[in-house]
C-alpha cells in the first residue's frame, strides 16, 4: 500500500530561514554558554568567563568577538555586556534549559525566581492569538524561505568537543547542546519539524553526504530523539519520526524563530506558522508559570 508523503511547505523567496539565521547569529555551543553566563549569572569579565567555562583563551577570544560582531554583546573594556538583542536571548536559553532538565539525565538546574514577587516559576510558550500552549503537532508550517541545502556553506567555527561543555559544573543547557549542538544535527532536526522522514529526502533537502547523515540519524535514534519505523520490507527501508522527546524540543527552534523575527533584518516573514487550534497565524509569548498555576504573559 502506498504511503502518502508528508506535506512539504512551499518555499518563499527571501533572505533566509530565521531559525537558521538565529543559529548562525548565536554561534556554536561555546557561544551559547557564554550567553548563559552573561544572561543568567551576570558575568562580564574575560577571566571570569574563562574560569567558569574552562574554555581555552583563544577559543574564548574568537567566541566573544563573534558575539560582539553579531550585536549580542558590546565590548566596554574590561567588560563584555549584553546588548538588548543579547538580553532577549533569555527565551532561547530557558527553552534549552527546560528541555535539558526534562530529558537529559543529570542534576536539575532550572531554578528560576521572578524578581518582582519572589515566586518560583517555569517557562512555557503560548500562542499570542488564543493564549494556549504551543506543541509541535498543533502547528502547521505553511511556508519557509529556504530548503536546508541552500543554507550550507556559511563559514563558522569548528564544533567543539560536546563532552567538554559540562566539565566545570552541571548544566542542562550544555546537556541539550550535547544532543543538538552540532550543525548537521541541528539541520537534521530542522528537517524533521518540516515533515521530512525518509533517508533519501534528508539527503536531497540537506545536501548531505549519506555517511554523515547516517551518523547524525543514528545519534538521534540512540539518544531517543527519533525512532525508526519501517515502511517497506523488500528491501527494508525506514523512515524517521520524532519521539515524545523530539516533539518536546519544539520550543527551542520556536524561541529562536521569535528572537530572529524581532532582531534580524527582514526575518519577520521568513517562516509562516499557523496554530491549528485557533486557525490563526501567531507570534510566541513566553509565559511564566508560577506554583499557584497563574501565569504572566511576556512577549520576548
Amino acid at each position: 500500500m502506498a504511503v502518502r508523503p508528508p506535506v512539504v511547505p512551499r518555499v518563499l523567496q527571501g533572505t533566509g530561514d530565521p531559525v537558521y539565521r538565529a543559529t548562525e547569529a548565536i554561534g556554536d555551543p561555546w557561544a551559547w554558554l557564554i550567553l548563559r553566563e552573561a544572561s543568567l549569572d551576570g558575568v562580564t569579565r574575560f577571566n571570569d568567563f574563562r574560569f567558569r567555562l574552562g574554555i581555552a583563551r583563544e577559543t574564548l577570544v574568537t567566541r566573544l568577538d563573534h558575539l560582539v560582531d553579531r550585536g549580542l554583546l558590546e565590548r566596554d573594556i574590561p567588560d563584555y555586556r549584553l546588548t538588548p538583542s543579547g538580553t532577549d536571548i533569555f527565551g532561547c536559553l530557558v527553552a534549552a534549559m527546560s528541555w535539558g532538565d526534562r530529558w537529559r539525565r543529570g542534576p536539575s538546574t532550572l531554578r528560576m525566581t521572578h524578581v518582582g514577587c519572589g515566586c518560583k516559576f517555569k517557562p512555557a510558550f503560548h500562542c499570542s492569538a488564543c493564549d494556549e500552549g504551543l506543541r509541535a503537532l498543533d502547528v502547521t508550517v505553511e511556508a519557509i524561505v529556504n530548503t536546508s541545502a541552500e543554507l550550507i556553506g556559511v563559514q563558522r567555527h569548528r564544533t567543539p568537543n560536546l563532552a567538554l561543555l559540562e566539565r566545570k559544573r552541571p548544566c542542562s543547557i550544555a546537556r541539550t547542546l550535547e544532543i543538538a549542538g552540532d550543525r548537521w544535527t541541528s539541520l537534521t532536526i530542522r528537517e524533521c519539524f518540516l515533515g521530512t522522514r525518509r533517508f533519501d529526502d534528508f539527503t536531497t533537502r540537506l545536501g548531505i553526504v549519506p555517511s554523515v547523515l547516517t551518523q547524525r540519524l543514528n545519534h538521534l535514534v540512540k539518544n531517543g530523539f527519533l525512532k525508526r519505523q519501517s515502511y517497506q520490507t523488500r528491501p527494508i527501508r525506514y523512515d524517521y519520526r520524532l519521539t515524545e522527546m523530539g516533539l518536546d524540543y519544539y520550543p527551542i527552534p520556536l524561541s529562536m524563530l521569535t528572537w530572529a523575527q524581532r532582531w534580524l533584518p527582514n526575518a519577520s516573514k521568513g517562516i509562516i506558522l499557523r496554530h491549528k487550534r485557533c486557525e490563526q497565524h501567531f507570534s510566541t509569548v513566553l509565559v511564566q508559570r508560577f506554583l499557584d498555576l497563574t501565569h504572566i504573559r511576556r512577549p520576548f
